[in-house]
Parts: C-alpha cells; sequence; structure tokens
C-alpha cells in the first residue's frame, strides 16, 4: 500500500515521485489515485497546469480523461486558482476527447447563473470551443448580466458575425456592449473598425474606451489623440476608464496625460493613472 511521509500532503509526495524511474512512478501513481482519488486529481491538475504534458503529465491527463471528476476542481474557485484551472484544462484538451462533452455535462448541474462564470472563465483555455456555442447562446438569454456579458463576448470573439453583432449591440446593456467591443480587438471582422467608429457614440464609459482602443489597435492614427482627449471629461468614470486604457496600450504620448490625472480630484482617478505610468516604466526605462 501506499503511505505518505509524515506531515507531507498528496502533492508533495507525487510530484517526489516523479523524477524517479518511470516504473516507480507508476507503481507509486497507481497506488496513490486509488488511495486518495480525490486529492491526487488536485494534484494532477496542479501539475499539469506547471509542467504541462511532460512525460509523467501526459500519465496523469490519460488517467484524469478516463472520467469526469477533474471537472468539479477546476469549477471550484476554492480549490484551484483561475490561472492553475485555466493551464491546467488547456493540457487536458489535448488529450480528453470528450472534454467538451464533460464539460456541458458539468455546466448542468449548476442551477445559479453567478456560478456560471467560473465555467465562462475558463472556456478560452479550451482554444477552438464551436461544440460550446449552443450553450453560450443560451446563456445570452439570461437575466444575469454579467453571464449574458461573458456568454457574448466569447460567441463574439470565437465567431463573430455582423448581424449578430449589430443585434447585440442594440439591445446589449453597457456591459454587453463594452465586452463585445473587446471580443473585436483581435478579430478578423471586416466590419469591425466600422462598429468600433459607431460606437464613439455610446454614453457609457467602458464602450467608448473598449472602441477607442480597438480603433488604436487596428491602426487608427487618431485613435490616441481622442483617448488623451477623453482624459479631460467632466465626468469621472470616463478619466478613470481613459486613465486605464494609456495604461493598457502603453503608449508614451499619453504620459503627460497620466501625469496631470495624477492630481486630479478623484481619488479613483488618480489611482487608476498612478497604475498606468507605472505599467509605462519599464518602457521608458527600455527606450532610454
Amino acid at each position: 500500500m501506499a503511505t505518505l511521509p509524515q506531515g507531507a500532503s498528496v502533492q508533495e509526495a507525487l510530484l517526489k515521485t516523479v523524477d524517479t524511474d518511470p516504473e516507480n512512478f507508476n507503481l507509486v501513481f497507481h497506488r496513490m489515485r486509488k488511495m486518495f482519488p480525490g486529492e491526487v486529481t488536485e494534484a494532477c491538475l496542479c501539475y499539469l497546469a506547471q509542467k504541462g504534458l511532460d512525460l509523467a503529465g501526459r500519465n496523469m491527463a490519460i488517467w484524469l480523461s478516463l472520467e469526469s471528476r477533474y471537472i468539479k476542481p477546476l469549477f471550484d474557485a476554492n480549490t484551484l486558482p483561475l490561472d492553475v484551472a485555466s493551464k491546467a484544462i488547456a493540457a487536458l484538451s489535448k488529450t480528453d476527447a470528450q472534454i467538451f462533452a464533460k464539460f456541458l455535462k458539468a455546466v448542468e448541474q449548476i442551477a445559479v447563473p453567478q456560478r456560471m462564470l467560473r465555467p465562462l472563465s475558463l472556456v478560452p483555455a479550451l482554444g477552438d470551443y464551436t461544440p460550446l456555442l449552443p450553450w453560450l447562446r443560451k446563456l445570452t438569454q439570461l437575466n444575469d448580466d454579467r453571464v449574458k456579458s461573458r456568454a457574448v463576448k466569447l460567441l463574439c470573439g470565437l465567431k463573430p458575425h455582423k448581424s449578430q453583432v449589430d443585434r447585440y449591440m442594440i439591445e446589449g446593456s453597457p456591459r454587453v456592449r463594452a465586452n463585445i467591443l473587446e471580443a473585436l480587438w483581435n478579430s478578423n471582422l471586416p466590419e469591425a473598425a466600422e462598429l468600433f467608429r459607431a460606437a464613439l457614440a455610446d454614453p457609457n464609459h467602458r464602450v467608448l474606451i473598449n472602441a477607442l482602443i480597438g480603433l488604436h489597435l487596428g491602426g487608427d492614427p487618431t485613435a490616441i489623440t481622442r483617448l488623451i482627449d477623453v482624459c479631460q471629461s467632466p465626468e469621472p468614470s470616463f478619466r478613470t476608464a481613459a486613465a486605464w486604457a494609456l495604461g493598457f496600450i502603453k503608449d508614451e504620448r499619453g504620459i503627460p496625460a497620466l501625469e496631470a490625472l495624477c492630481k486630479d480630484a478623484s481619488v479613483i482617478v488618480r489611482k487608476s493613472a498612478l497604475r498606468s505610468l507605472l505599467a509605462l516604466q519599464p518602457q521608458e526605462a527600455a527606450a532610454e
């Protein structure tokens, strides 16, 4: 029988066997997964997130793929941090042919809309998530704005269609509209620039800023000037969003505006501006 060293966790004990000869690792792994299936599942997911599909990782992934147990800890924020879960599910998507079926079966058991946010955050790590499109479309019918906006963002990020985007832009809340534009930042939709320009008249700060970022990323030379102009908006929400955006795009032309915003009357604006200035510092140092 497998026993754990005194005071050692299952994950620590498993990691100690990885560097031994393959036969010994397989023997210990086989015994431990029978005695501590839940703990070994979590340990394997952590290993896959850190090491990926090396020899030991592939053996772990094959074992995990034999059942659906690994989905539950991936969905549980109290078990695994999101970055760990994302890396683990990305590795498993390369080895488990049934991963989408397991994913869908697990989300069907979620009754509270807010608990859909964690699975939605994991979707991009699956790569081509086309099999999930019917589920995502279903989520767009929910009344929960956060869930709906995430689902719409994923739909528009994978296979955007102008008619679909137009409908969501007209019917959607500010959160939905902002997420759609963010999804189009790196899309190949020919009409993306047209959609960004149309959104410049939107009354919501997130929508406007995401439209300007989209134009900037698409090479529009006027976007940075417009973005800097928003820093002088009478509304603190617009100034805060503009300060964040200048740090996000890391364009040195925004530094004077950010320095001015560091003296803003609003504490939130000042904090946003300072964070963006700090984000630009490495770029300034490299230029010097």
